[in-house]
């Protein structure tokens, strides 16, 4: 899922007991067997920083801590889940080095969606040992994590939580598809039949405006209802980026960017609907799946 969670500001860290990947510009600690995952996942959120940077000429502030269970409990925010990926007001962008149950428990399952669905899943996530592993698609949730990262920087205010993290999503979604397409299926195959086949009785909430109201505790309380979200999210991104490609991300950024107060939902709803078409579509559309 792509989650960004926007916690409350906590005391300052330090990595005792991680590793520093070390002759690499930007600021990375792993644990004890993850340095290859720390590389790989380093090699996507570079790439991506150096195309948001010529984008948007903003210069984000982040620490990619890539963390086992036990890592995770002292470095990650006490409130995230093993495996749910989040970037933290002091600069931590955090990802799990291993699979895990919310990843496991957040594939569909295959005998219970309809074929075409079950057929995607398989060819794009199934790994040596025949199992679906969606380790490729919460890996790329750091470029995700990162957009957060580019809108504190930016001071960008948080109009509503839902649009925040709709934009993270955007910015993902287009990098992929400007540069990286062939990783693009890792994202958008899961996020797809996800936000199609997700168990309605497994959702308390379901409403846009629920994610604002309830955010605390959908993303503390109810993560693989946040997932689910993200997953709504990540579609609508897609169909933004392609209806308007690059200038649809851009206009979308450089809307938000110029607000610096927080707009009422009538003076909100007119900005989004000069902004892009589809982020009308989607914002009348939402509660009509």
């Amino acid at each position: 899922m792509m989650i960004g969670l926007w916690f409350l500001e906590t005391s300052a860290q330090t990595y005792d007991g991680l590793l520093k990947l070390e002759s690499v510009a930007q600021k990375v600690y792993f644990s004890a067997n993850a340095k290859d995952r720390a590389v790989s996942i380093l090699g996507d959120v570079s790439k991506a920083e150096e195309y948001f940077k010529k984008q948007f000429n903003v210069q984000p502030d982040y620490t990619l801590l890539v963390l086992s269970s036990t890592d995770w409990k002292k470095f990650a925010h006490p409130a995230a889940i093993y495996g749910i990926p989040h970037y933290l007001p002091d600069g931590r962008l955090v990802v799990a080095s291993e699979n895990n149950d919310f990843w496991k428990r957040n594939v569909p399952p295959i005998d219970k969606i309809p074929n075409e669905l079950a057929q995607r899943l398989k060819a794009t996530y199934t790994d040596k040992n025949g199992e679906i592993n969606l380790t490729l698609a919460f890996d790329l949730l750091a470029i995700h994590e990162l957009g957060h990262a580019f809108q504190k920087a930016a001071g960008m205010v948080k109009q509503r939580n839902w649009l925040n993290e709709l934009l993270c999503n955007v910015l993902l979604h287009t990098y992929l598809a400007e540069k990286n397409p062939k990783s693009l299926p890792f994202i958008t195959v899961f996020t797809q039949v996800n936000a199609a086949s997700f168990p309605a009785e497994r959702l308390k909430f379901t409403k846009l405006v629920d994610f604002d109201a309830y955010y605390n505790e959908i993303a503390q309380q109810h993560p693989d209802n946040y997932g689910w979200y993200q997953c709504r999210f990540h579609v609508v991104a897609g169909q933004i980026y392609d209806a308007g490609g690059v200038m649809a991300m851009n206009s979308l950024w450089n809307a938000l960017q110029k607000q610096k107060e927080k707009l009422d939902d009538t003076a909100l709803n007119q900005l989004l609907s000069q902004t892009h078409p589809a982020l009308k579509e989607a914002v009348l559309n939402w509660d009509k799946r």
